[in-house]
């Protein structure tokens, strides 16, 4: 995750630097990471725009969510039973922390409401799991392999995804304004952390 802020962070200042004499900046707070199945998270965004109809976007947001989580608990060997390892199920909280790298095309920048369509790259680090005892489950059912492995915590795994969006900015002042978007990250399988639809709302200063 840091390399991809680093990452985020030299493109931006490139970018700067190519266009010194145009240099415009945009700070947002949004509700971000709103979906159907979950709460709002946070997010705050910067973004340089070269121009008023173009600007890169790095934003980073937090949520915090629920999730199953298997523990294994070892139950101590008898006279005639040996030890072993019983997985159990419960629900844990725990927070991601989302990273978003966007380039945004505006429309009637100049004007109070302006449309706005985007595209970028998202990155999402999964929850740690502990590096503890694997165990092989048998399968009740008929099954081509006997057993399955288990192992303790979420079970979950980082993603890296394309997305794309729309949204609207409704300006208030020259320099502050509203937004209110939705992205779609372009891939087929979501996760409980990471779902394929968001929305996000917030308020924007430039300077």
């Amino acid at each position: 995750m840091k390399r991809t802020i680093l990452f985020a962070a030299l493109v931006m200042l490139s970018c700067s630097s190519l266009f010194a004499e145009d240099t415009r900046w945009r700070v947002s707070v949004l509700a971000a990471e709103i979906s159907e199945d979950s709460r709002a998270g946070t997010g705050v965004g910067i973004a340089y725009a070269p121009v008023p109809q173009w600007d890169v976007e790095l934003t980073v947001a937090s949520r915090s969510l629920l999730s199953p989580y298997t523990r294994l608990f070892y139950i101590p060997a008898t006279e005639n039973v040996p030890g072993s390892f019983i997985p159990a199920t419960e629900y844990r909280r725990y927070t991601v922390r989302p990273i978003d790298v966007a380039l945004t095309r505006h429309f009637l920048a100049d004007q109070v409401i302006s449309p706005y369509l985007r595209a970028g790259v998202r990155y999402v680090q999964a929850p740690r799991d502990p590096s503890g005892t694997t165990i092989l489950v048998p399968v009740i059912q008929p099954s081509p392999i006997p057993v399955f492995q288990l192992r303790e915590g979420f079970g979950l795994h980082d993603r890296t995804s394309t997305q794309a969006g729309a949204g609207v900015r409704v300006r208030l002042t020259p320099r502050t304004a509203l937004r209110a978007e939705v992205t779609r990250l372009l891939r087929s399988e979501r996760a409980d952390f990471d779902p394929l639809t968001r929305y996000a709302a917030g308020v924007s200063w430039a300077f």
